[in-house]
């Protein structure tokens, strides 16, 4: 599952629980949502590109994951003199 967030267009927002609803039938689990237009939650993979391009939504994001090596790990040590 993907954590995304999704801002939902402003001619929308009046709608913005029935379109919250039908996002929840297409698979997403929703976590937040903001009356001012944005709706975060957890969907599925094959689950955001149905969503993604549907007309009440202005912007799907996917939250990136980054790891970054411990301290002691051979990338963070400076090469023997």
């Amino acid at each position: 599952m993907r954590h995304i967030i999704i801002t939902i267009s402003e001619y929308y927002l009046d709608r913005l629980g029935a379109v919250a609803e039908s996002l929840r039938d297409e698979g997403l689990i929703v976590t937040q949502l903001y009356e001012f237009g944005v709706i975060i939650g957890f969907a599925d993979e094959e689950v955001i590109p149905r969503i993604r391009n549907r007309v009440e939504i202005v912007s799907l994001n996917e939250e990136k994951e980054v790891t970054i090596p411990p301290p002691d790990a051979d990338i963070q040590s400076l090469p023997d003199e």
